[in-house]
Order: C-alpha cells, then sequence, then structure tokens
C-alpha cells in the first residue's frame, strides 16, 4: 500500500477511536459496531479485521469509515449505513422505506416450517406487510413447491423488496403486491397468511429508542395501530377466515402484553385453536391461529 492511497491510520486505531465515539453517543456495544462499520467501510471480513490489525487504511476506505461512524452516532440504525441486515441466514437489502428485520420475527418462519414438516398445506402463503420482503423470501426458499404472495401499502417497500426477490431468485414464486392488509387478496385461498404489521400503540411511539421512533418508517410500526396497538390485528383476524382454507393458519406478531387481547379477538371470530410463541426475552410474540370453520 503507497503512501498517498493510505490513510496513515491502522485498523486497530480507527476501530479504538470508534468504539470511543460510539460508547459516548450511548450505543451499546460499541467495539462490536465499530467492527461491523469497519466491515462494511473497508470490505474486510471480520476474519481480516482480527487477522490483521495492524494494516493500514486506504483513504477511501478511512473516509467511509469516519462518516458510517458519524451517522452512527447521530443513532443512525447500522441496517440503514450499511444496507443490509441478515435474516434467517440470508442477506437482504435494507432501507429507510422499511422496517429492520429483528431475529424475533424468524419465530413466524419457525412455525410455518414446523407446520410444513408435520404435513401440513403450505402451498399457498400470502406475507401482509411484508417490507423488506424478508418473510416473503425466506419462506419461499425454504419451501420450494410454495408460492407467496407479499402485501404492502407502501410502493417503496415493494420496490426494496422487489430487489430482494430478485437477489434470492424468487421472482417465479413471490408475487409483490400493492394494496391494504389482504384487500389484494380477495378471492384468493390460502393455507398461511402471515404478519408483521403495525402493533406500537401511538402513545408509546414518543418513548422509543431514537433508532426506531426517528428512522424506522413509522408506517410500518405504529400508524393504523391504535390505542392499544392490536387493531390491524383484529382487521386481519376478521378478514383472514374468509381467505384461509379449512385449517390454515393465521400467524402474527404482536407487541409485549398484546398476545391476550389478540387471542380474545381470534375467539370472537370462531378461531381454534390459538397457540403463543415467546421470544428469547420470554415475551409472547408470535400468535397463531387456526381456521376450523
Amino acid at each position: 500500500m503507497t503512501e498517498s492511497s493510505s490513510s496513515g491510520l491502522t485498523v486497530n486505531d480507527a476501530l479504538r477511536q470508534a468504539a470511543a465515539v460510539l460508547a459516548t453517543a450511548g450505543i451499546d456495544n460499541a467495539r462490536y459496531e465499530a467492527v461491523e462499520l469497519m466491515m462494511f467501510a473497508a470490505s474486510m471480513t471480520r476474519e481480516d479485521i482480527f487477522r490483521e490489525p495492524e494494516q493500514v487504511l486506504t483513504e477511501r476506505a478511512s473516509v467511509i469509515f469516519d462518516k458510517a461512524v458519524s451517522l452512527r452516532a447521530l443513532r443512525r440504525p447500522l441496517a440503514y449505513i450499511t444496507g443490509e441486515r441478515w435474516f434467517y441466514g440470508r442477506p437482504f437489502k435494507i432501507n429507510r422505506a422499511v422496517l429492520i428485520p429483528r431475529p424475533e420475527t424468524e419465530l413466524i418462519v419457525e412455525f410455518v416450517l414446523e407446520q410444513a414438516r408435520s404435513g401440513a398445506a403450505v402451498k399457498n402463503i400470502a406475507d401482509i406487510g411484508t417490507g423488506s420482503g424478508c418473510i416473503a423470501v425466506t419462506l419461499a426458499a425454504e419451501l420450494q413447491d410454495t408460492l407467496v404472495s407479499a402485501v404492502d401499502l407502501s410502493a417503496q417497500a415493494l420496490l426494496l423488496a422487489r430487489k430482494n426477490v430478485e437477489r434470492h431468485t424468487m421472482v417465479d414464486r413471490v408475487s409483490l403486491l400493492l394494496g391494504d392488509l389482504l384487500d389484494p387478496l380477495e378471492g384468493r385461498a390460502l393455507d398461511m397468511i402471515v404478519s408483521n404489521p403495525p402493533y406500537i400503540a401511538a402513545a408509546d411511539a414518543d418513548g422509543l429508542m431514537p433508532e426506531v421512533r426517528i428512522y424506522e418508517p413509522s408506517m410500518a410500526l405504529w400508524e393504523g395501530a391504535g390505542v392499544d396497538g392490536t387493531v390491524l390485528h383484529r382487521r386481519l383476524i376478521e378478514g383472514a377466515k374468509y381467505l384461509l382454507n379449512p385449517g390454515g393458519w393465521l400467524v402474527m406478531e404482536v407487541g409485549a402484553g398484546q398476545a391476550d387481547k389478540v387471542a380474545e379477538y381470534a375467539v370472537e371470530y370462531g378461531y381454534k385453536p390459538v397457540y403463543f410463541r415467546r421470544d428469547l426475552a420470554n415475551i409472547e410474540r408470535v400468535v397463531t391461529l387456526q381456521w376450523n370453520p
């Protein structure tokens, strides 16, 4: 590496400085996030970083890294800086038009795959509020004979979802539909409907972390969720029974403390049985409802 092409700063020194900046900004796991940003800025793997900590950064990598650290110190989420987040073992393009995929949402995928392994029908699935398309693409990739209809109210979200569908070569099995909740699916016969709808109560929005409150789309977090955050769950429960085949499942992510209320809606509209799935924090995070008319 020539002097003209280098910043004079080693990887280790840059990481040390960045971690201090991020810690001061209130970022948890500052060193870890600094490493993630270095991987992005310098096109290095984690192994590269730990194998060659005294490598001198190029000027270009240094500039990109400094900018990335500055943005993270302003509490912009890591995924919106790097433009990528992994979900169920696959990378997905991410931008501010969509919610950043969370590990707990993988519980939805796991339930569907368990049903498929048990012999349940999973030929036709709808993903409501698809966002980045991470659930829809994952289910199509894991279930090779399944067709997935991915619905979103945001045209910008669907543009990004299209990129992820193409990236994972699922164009022939994931169809993208613009519309409100179940509206674009009228007349369909579905084996599964899955959704991670907005579920944050409007009054709770101001208390969210800056990364969420400032940067993630309100349309995916609290718009339409109502006073208690379960309005959209009720709409899905009410409408899904007209689309689900007998024995089909409606699978929805819920917020902390919402599972019992959502279960009440399910009983009201005639679903049985009703099960809950807990996340790693022991929160009842996913509600699964079977339609048995």
